[in-house]
């Protein structure tokens, strides 16, 4: 049902293209992510915080006590989104992170393990890479909605033939 759509780009750009095109956006992505902790000064921000929380400490911590904390935090944290309180925006955020990690991990699959209809990707990828499009796409619609307890008022504007609609939700 699903095929490798990178299978047939190749007809149209050779799969070495494809391959420094997505290795490309990997190393753009991670120099602007540090650009970004770096103008923003984030990462000075939480290591002056953990140096500061290390001196309040009751007792010195051991390597296996802090990397437990760390495994448990991850798990409970960044696993669920367990910090979003409105259980809409966590739908969306858990909907778009891992959608979006769905579709990276097998675009880099099928780019890089089955670049040609010669070597056949498994349906199992295609599949996820389509499902993770879906994903990323259901979260993004779904952070716009207000939660079913919220009181604000969301205003549409349209503007047709020079005039402007308000719409209430």
């Amino acid at each position: 049902m699903f095929t490798n759509p990178f299978a047939e780009l190749v007809l149209s750009i050779p799969p070495w293209a494809i391959q420094t095109y997505v290795v490309l956006m990997f190393i753009l992505v991670a120099a602007g992510t540090m650009i970004d902790v770096l103008h923003k000064k984030s990462a000075k921000y939480y290591f002056e915080n953990w140096q500061k929380a290390t001196g309040k400490g009751s007792k010195q911590l051991g390597g296996g006590e802090v990397a437990s904390l760390a495994v448990r935090t991850a798990c409970s944290d960044v696993l669920t989104s367990s910090e979003f309180c409105n259980p809409r925006r966590r739908a969306a955020h858990l909907l778009t992170m891992y959608g979006f990690l769905a579709y990276v991990i097998t675009t880099a699959i099928m780019v890089f393990g089955y670049p040609t209809s010669a070597t056949p990707a498994p349906s199992i990828f295609p599949l996820l890479w389509h499902l993770g499009a879906l994903m990323v796409c259901a979260g993004g619609s779904r952070s716009n909605l207000p939660a079913p307890d919220d009181d604000r008022t969301i205003v549409y504007l349209t503007e047709s033939r020079g005039h402007v609609t308000e719409t209430e939700l």
